[in-house]
């Protein structure tokens, strides 16, 4: 781990090391977590250095704007808020943006009322969460689903977790957009119907989803680009539901989403060298040609990617291509 020092006197804030050297042009901040193994220490001061270094990371996050002049893909600070749905819905209205009525509850009366207004609802967790089972071995997890009487039926269930109730798109097709920097990679996405499962992953799991080139209906990526400023994040995966009038609606916006299997499956969508480009070149409007010969097509076939797959594939898919212990009932 590079050394990273903060300093602030009467001269003002400065830092050595990290974002703040002069050769860094950007900052990837994806899913960051602080350093948890420190080889040597004994196992009573380990919550300490970890309590301690989280702290530390915490404070540079904080200051990250005041330390030269990367590019951040995303800002510490407009990353973290844009990880509550609530705070998109509201830029997503303030940038004009179509979405469902969305209830954000733990009161049953509430929940009840809102279900009954909009008569069909989408439950969704905050987070997605995976259970195993312990006899079979079967992971299950939250996944967006048709709310059923029986899920409204108990007061102390529904006090005892919140949830996200939206009001049902009758969609047509999904549609993810990759928004990398001033560009942007729409690709649509089709299920086969399921009876109280709106959500794609479920498809994707099983291997019933076809993915394919689309464009995005008018004026969609002028408000998608609104979005994003009203959020300050220059990356991020974009989940639309289309109905069959061809609106789209706008769902979420996933500021660390993943996007190279949708480049796997449609080779025609460039998400990798963009990325490389926005990173390498610090700046939004990048020229994807100066990343010459990047595609994810050639790192899949490379010796590379095979040694690592060899070394980890049995953990993440079976010989018949599941993942193992998974369920998709």
């Amino acid at each position: 781990m590079a050394p990273l020092s903060l300093h602030c006197d009467a001269s003002g804030l400065r830092a050595n090391g990290g974002p703040a050297d002069p050769g860094v042009s950007s900052v990837w901040f994806r899913r960051p977590r602080a350093p948890e193994s420190f080889p040597g220490t004994l196992e009573a001061d380990l919550p300490f250095l970890r309590n301690e270094w989280s702290r530390f990371v915490n404070n540079v996050h904080a200051l990250a704007g005041e330390f030269g002049d990367p590019l951040w893909v995303n800002a510490p600070r407009a990353a973290i808020d844009a990880e509550n749905k609530m705070v998109q819905l509201h830029a997503a209205r303030r940038a004009g943006l179509r979405f469902p009525a969305t209830l954000m509850s733990s009161d049953p009366t509430e929940i009840r009322h809102f279900v009954g207004r909009h008569r069909r609802v989408v439950y969704k967790p905050f987070q997605t969460h995976t259970w195993q089972d312990a006899a079979s071995g079967k992971m299950f997890s939250t996944y967006a689903r048709i709310v059923d009487a029986e899920m409204l039926r108990d007061d102390a269930s529904l006090r005892q977790c919140p949830g996200i109730y939206q009001a049902v798109v009758r969609k047509r097709h999904d549609v993810r957009v990759t928004l990398i920097g001033d560009r942007a990679f729409p690709v649509r996405l089709d299920t086969p119907p399921q009876e109280d499962f709106v959500d794609w992953r479920i498809a994707s799991l099983a291997d019933t989803m076809r993915a394919g080139p689309v464009e995005l209906p008018a004026g969609m990526l002028e408000g998608l680009q609104r979005l994003m400023r009203e959020l300050g994040i220059v990356f991020g995966c974009v989940d639309l539901a289309v109905d069959a009038a061809g609106d789209a609606h706008f769902l979420e916006v996933n500021q660390a989403g993943q996007f190279l299997f949708l480049e796997q499956a449609v080779p025609s969508m460039p998400m990798l060298q963009a990325m490389c480009a926005l990173l390498a070149q610090g700046r939004t409007d990048y020229s994807p040609e100066s990343i010459d010969g990047v595609n994810f097509a050639d790192y899949l076939s490379s010796d590379e990617h095979q040694q690592w797959w060899e070394r980890v594939g049995g953990g993440i898919k079976g010989k018949d291509g599941a993942i193992p212990g998974v369920s998709v009932e």
